[in-house]
C-alpha cells in the first residue's frame, strides 16, 4: 500500500463494506451511536455491541496527553490484539482492523483476510505485507464516501480509533500508540457500550478539544446486523 492513503469517511455502511470484505460475518455490521447516555437512543443499537469506532479531532492537547499516557498507564494487554498505524491517514483501516481482530474466530471465515491479519499481528512483516495486498480494494472503499475525500498527502486534523471489551478490562486501540492502552478493570457485565468508562474516556477527549471542533466527533458501534 503507498505510504499515504485517502482518508476513510466516517460512515456506518463503509465500515461495514470494507469489514464483510475483510471475511467479517454478515451477522455483524456498524451502527451509527448518537449518544452513550441517552437510554432511548442507545436502544436502537443491536446488542450485544462488540466494538466502538470513535473518530475525533487531533489536537496539541492529546498529542501532549498520549504521550504522557505511553507512560504511565498499562500496555499490558497479552490478549488483546492491535495494529500499529504505519499509513498515513489509513487510521480508519486500522481502528477497522482493531475492532474486528478480537473478536471470536467463528465470527469470520478461516481463510479470510482477518483471519490471515490475526495470525500475523505479531509478525510485522506479514502485516506490512497484509497491509500492501489491501490498496486497490482500500482505495475503492476510500472513493465511496458521500463527502469529497481529500488528497492522500493531507495532513488530516481527524483520527479513528477503537475502544474493546476484553476479560473485564475496556481497552482503547490506537495505532498512534505504543499498543493497546488497558483503561482499567469495569464493574458493569454488559457490553462495550454499556460500561461508564467509555462514555467517561470520550468525554475526556471532548475536554481536549477546543469549542471550534467539539461537534467533530463521530462514533461507531460493532454489532449485530438488523434482521
Amino acid at each position: 500500500m503507498a505510504r499515504a492513503v485517502i482518508p476513510l469517511e466516517s460512515n456506518p455502511e463503509i465500515f461495514s463494506t470494507f469489514a464483510h470484505n475483510l471475511g467479517l460475518s454478515q451477522k455483524y455490521s456498524f451502527h451509527d451511536v448518537y449518544s452513550l447516555t441517552d437510554k432511548d437512543l442507545l436502544s436502537f443499537i443491536p446488542r450485544p455491541c462488540q466494538a466502538i469506532i470513535m473518530l475525533f479531532p487531533v489536537t496539541e492537547a492529546y498529542e501532549s496527553v498520549k504521550d504522557s499516557e505511553e507512560s504511565s498507564r498499562s500496555h499490558d494487554a497479552n490478549d488483546v490484539i492491535w495494529f500499529k498505524q504505519t499509513v498515513k491517514n489509513a487510521c480508519g483501516l486500522y481502528a477497522l482492523l482493531n475492532s474486528i481482530s478480537n473478536l471470536d474466530d467463528n465470527d469470520f471465515e478461516s481463510n479470510s483476510t482477518i483471519a490471515k491479519f490475526k495470525l500475523a499481528h505479531n509478525n510485522t512483516g506479514k502485516v506490512e505485507h497484509l497491509i500492501d495486498e489491501l490498496e486497490r480494494q482500500y482505495t475503492d472503499i476510500a472513493n465511496q464516501g458521500e463527502t469529497d475525500a481529500p488528497d492522500a498527502n493531507d495532513d488530516v486534523s481527524t483520527h479513528f480509533i477503537a475502544f474493546i471489551k476484553k476479560n473485564g478490562h475496556l481497552y482503547e486501540l490506537d495505532g498512534r500508540r505504543q499498543s493497546a492502552l488497558d483503561l482499567g478493570q469495569q464493574t458493569n457485565d454488559g457490553d462495550v457500550l454499556e460500561e461508564p468508562g467509555l462514555a467517561q474516556r470520550f468525554q475526556h477527549y471532548v475536554d481536549l478539544t477546543d469549542e471550534a471542533n467539539k461537534n467533530n466527533f463521530s462514533l461507531m458501534a460493532l454489532a449485530p446486523s438488523f434482521d
